[in-house]
């Protein structure tokens, strides 16, 4: 797999069999021997650190075989991008070739460690893009790794079709009835031909507003920006069409037919990166207008508390957090971290970001000098 998502997600932070192998590997797309010989090594340093800890491993070996088969697959070594996560325990081996550079790290433990993949989870964001132009007319909804398109029943699938349909008689959800009354020759009234008294403007609003009927009845309600790849003069048309509050300032600009649904998405990614900054900086401002308040926490113990108990609405998170370790006593709701050697302790910081992740909560994982307070956690409370 290439992306992770929440349901992989979910997987890994629930699934507590152990060993748990946890395999994180800079890899090169294309080169098949560097990648190989760097499996085969993550492996064998896996197998070795299992039986040191203890763990039974009567069953790994079967679920070790198949990712080991996979290592020599020409195809599967060439085709890597920057960074390889393995995740194999006696339930199975989960593969996900993601485009990150990891640093090399082999962990076997009771759970899943998932904390390097924290630039990847967190810096994401789902956006809609509208795909506009005479020819075509698509509605994608995309993020940082994947893009699907999006079949709305009824949506006319270019500008000849679109201008069949009478506006009043547009409803989400139903196919109007087709007037008739644009033919062939509406594309080329698209250059500036006209039909009658409209001008070029006029048609290209009324093609707009045939669209936006079908795009705002899907996507209203669903909060996630939608950016619309078009020529500028359309996209401008489109936003005064448009009843949908949150269509981004900047679109794609050009003929979107030239682009193909991964270009879109990675322009798209673009412009939507900047608001997602954005976001972790109101975020900021958010949590230092509480700070002080019980709806902000920096101590690990509450967090991990609040964590468990679906409280906690952002997790801010250092990149140079270290280990915390120590142990939740979930009968008590009790956290004691002055014993790491006790054979139960665990990071306390993961288990924070494991439950945080399960329970919808966000999480910012920022540099030390970006975080919104001196320490490497920080929590808004939901209550």
């Amino acid at each position: 797999m290439e992306v992770i998502r929440i349901d992989d997600l979910r997987y890994l932070i629930e699934n507590n069999k152990q060993p748990s192998i946890s395999m994180y590997m800079p890899t090169e797309p294309g080169d098949k021997d560097k990648n190989r010989i760097m499996f085969k090594n993550s492996i064998s340093k896996a197998k070795d650190m299992a039986k040191e800890k203890g763990f039974d491993t009567t069953n790994l070996e079967k679920s070790i075989k198949p990712f080991m088969t996979m290592a020599e697959d020409l195809e599967f070594l060439v085709g890597q991008r920057e960074g390889l996560a393995v995740f194999i325990n006696d339930e199975g081996a989960k593969v996900f070739r993601l485009p990150h550079k990891f640093q090399e790290a082999v962990m076997v433990d009771k759970i899943f460690h998932i904390k390097p993949l924290m630039p990847i989870i967190t810096e994401d964001a789902d956006f809609f893009i509208l795909q506009l132009s005479k020819n075509k007319i698509k509605l994608y909804e995309a993020d940082r790794f994947e893009i699907k398109e999006i079949e709305i029943e009824g949506l006319p699938k270019n500008m000849d079709d679109a201008l069949q349909y009478d506006i009043s008689q547009i409803h989400f959800g139903k196919i109007p009835q087709k007037t008739g009354s644009v033919g062939q020759n509406s594309i080329s009234t698209y250059h500036g031909h006209g039909i009658g008294d409209e001008t070029e403007k006029e048609f290209t609003l009324r093609f707009c507003q045939v669209i936006e009927k079908y795009i705002s009845g899907y996507i209203k309600g669903k909060n996630k920006p939608l950016i619309i790849a078009a020529v500028d003069y359309v996209q401008s048309i489109y936003k005064e069409a448009s009843s949908f509050e949150n269509i981004l300032p900047k679109g794609i600009s050009g003929n979107p037919d030239m682009m193909t649904p991964d270009e879109l998405r990675k322009e798209g990614w673009e412009i939507i990166r900047p608001e997602f900054l954005n976001y972790i900086n109101e975020a900021k401002k958010l949590y230092g207008n509480m700070s002080g308040s019980d709806k902000v926490s920096e101590s690990i113990h509450e967090i991990v508390k609040a964590s468990r108990f679906q409280r906690i609405d952002t997790l801010f998170l250092s990149m140079d957090a270290p280990e915390i370790l120590g142990v939740y006593d979930e009968e008590n709701n009790l956290v004691n971290s002055d014993n790491p050697s006790d054979e139960k302790a665990e990071d306390l910081i993961g288990m924070s970001v494991r439950q945080t992740l399960l329970n919808g909560g966000k999480i910012y994982y920022i540099p030390q000098d970006e975080m919104p307070n001196k320490n490497h956690i920080g929590a808004i409370l939901r209550f």
